[in-house]
């Protein structure tokens, strides 16, 4: 029987993001201010490990590494994407359906 080193990973990196809680907490409050934004990006990864059908291989290499958490967190801050775009998409969306609910009221006071 193959071990499941999805769950085994997504256990290790629970652990992982507990324990950076517990250390947040006993930070000065601007302290826990400045990392907040790692605090949201890791509380995502952790999140995102929870899928069940990452291949078996990944999530055993993922699974051996010493902090896969804070590993992947590292790997995010060097890359070339940006919740800023996600951003500005929601809201851009949300700007458009503003005007279109906004152009609907004024048609209807008409």
């Amino acid at each position: 029987m193959r071990v499941n080193y999805n769950e085994l990973l997504y256990q290790k990196m629970q652990a992982e993001y507990d324990a950076f809680i517990d250390e947040l907490k006993r930070l000065p409050p601007e302290q826990i201010i400045e990392r907040s934004y790692e605090k949201v990006i890791k509380e995502e990864l952790v999140a995102c490990c929870a899928d069940p059908n990452r291949d078996w291989e990944e999530a055993k290499a993922l699974y051996r590494l010493k902090n896969p958490l804070d590993e992947i967190y590292q790997q995010w801050l060097s890359n070339d994407y940006s919740h800023m775009d996600v951003l500005q998409d929601t809201i851009d969306d949300r700007a458009n359906s503003a005007v279109k609910e906004m152009r609907d009221k004024q048609r209807e006071s008409r």
